[in-house]
């Protein structure tokens, strides 16, 4: 029997073992409507990055036995809607890599379990450290402070490291340096580039401002790349910026560039899941 291919709007990388298993006769569910959209006043601006990104992800996939389940106005359930699927199309194993919400997972685990349905459930590739990593490094801790397991992961990736296994520039990190005021800035912050707009964004935006009308946020401003290609856009004017500027803008907040807004991290941070 087949197996039903699961994938959720924050899982959009091209390693995600999920896509190897397209052969034809499993059924690829590219689901939408996640149980937090609906749940949790999420900012619209996050709400149609996800959605957008999601479609336009879906355009790439060249896959027939695909079904696509999107937002709508009446609020989903992710067990009840596996459930009513697998009543019409019986399938006797879910493959997924692992979800970001504890929560569901441990929907699909009830659903599988009380469907009599395997459950493969792959490590999420977006990340370069497991969970298994983790416990490694904390399993002898008495006090497991996250900036103490950052520096076990540099050493163990070689991320930034000398030949004797120090940080490069001597320092872990530039916290304090990092937390000047904007007020110490000595040239105007330049405009952010514009995005263009597409018709996928358009349309999520309209079905967002509709469907979540209570969620806070005005979409009028939003300027977020929805694409691989256009994610790359973003990093790219952020290396060719801190090449220009030779980095005399890093300061007032922790790890941010309040130079030009798009050199920001917070603006290129949410680009990776694409």
């Amino acid at each position: 029997m087949k197996s039903l291919l699961l994938i959720f709007p924050d899982q959009l990388y091209k390693n995600n073992k999920v896509l190897e298993l397209l052969d034809g006769q499993n059924l690829l569910l590219m689901y939408e409507p996640h149980d937090s959209f609906y749940e949790i006043a999420h900012h619209k601006h996050k709400l149609v990055f996800q959605i957008s990104s999601f479609r336009h992800f879906i355009e790439q996939i060249q896959y027939k036995n695909i079904k696509h389940e999107k937002i709508s106005k009446e609020s989903h359930n992710l067990i009840d809607y596996l459930s009513s699927l697998h009543s019409k199309d019986p399938f006797s194993s879910l493959c997924v890599s692992k979800p970001s919400e504890y929560k569901t997972l441990k929907d699909l685990m009830y659903f599988c379990q009380s469907s009599g349905v395997n459950l493969e459930v792959f490590e999420d590739n977006k990340f370069i450290t497991t969970d298994e990593d983790y416990k490694y490094w904390a399993k002898d801790k008495k006090s497991t402070i996250q900036e103490f397991y950052y520096r076990w992961l540099r050493k163990k990736f070689n991320i930034l490291m000398d030949k004797n296994s120090k940080p490069v520039g001597g320092k872990w990190n530039f916290d304090k340096e990092n937390r000047q005021s904007i007020s110490k800035l000595k040239s105007d912050i330049p405009n952010r580039n514009n995005i263009i707009t597409d018709q996928i964004t358009l349309e999520v935006m309209i079905e967002v401002e509709e469907i979540f009308n209570l969620s806070h946020g005005d979409l009028e401003n939003f300027n977020w790349a929805v694409t691989h290609e256009g994610a790359m856009d973003q990093f790219n004017i952020f290396i060719v910026g801190v090449e220009r500027i030779q980095l005399p803008f890093f300061a007032a907040k922790k790890g941010t560039f309040i130079c030009p807004f798009h050199f920001a991290d917070q603006i290129n941070s949410p680009s990776l899941r694409l």
